[in-house]
């Protein structure tokens, strides 16, 4: 079987506009062939990465009140990580009902991943997690 390994991240955001304009590929981007001057989305600026490939991006925005579970429970391969990932969270100690936001991302696409806290929005990584796929 194979495995995958993904950066983690989760966070809480104001608001579903707020994550989307974060996390959304910047349609300017492809406007012209000068890509090193540019950042494809708000996320890959603040992990100081020009692209990302997003096939190998997911995420979301889960503003409802359910349990950590049932928010992230139907994304990709959550069977193999969401485990892991709520122990992670609570390690630091972490309010889970708090969090609204999953970005998680192969490791080969960031080189040094961080959390970002500002005014809109916080964003902690969590880290790398190994999972078949």
């Amino acid at each position: 079987m194979r495995t995958e390994i993904s950066h983690f991240w989760l966070g809480k955001f104001t608001s579903e506009e707020e994550y989307f304009d974060f996390v959304g590929e910047d349609e300017a981007y492809y406007e012209d062939d000068d890509y090193e001057e540019k950042y494809i989305s708000e996320f890959a600026k603040s992990q100081g990465e020009n692209f990302l490939d997003h096939d190998f991006i997911e995420s979301g925005f889960e503003n409802e009140a359910i349990s950590f579970e049932e928010k992230f429970s139907k994304y990709s391969y959550a069977d193999q990580w969401i485990a892991e990932l709520k122990n992670r969270l609570h390690d630091q100690n972490q309010n889970l009902e708090d969090i609204n936001t999953l970005i998680f991302i192969s490791k080969n696409q960031i080189e040094n991943p961080v959390s970002i806290i500002n005014s809109k929005f916080d964003l902690l990584y969590i880290g790398e997690i190994e999972y078949d796929i």
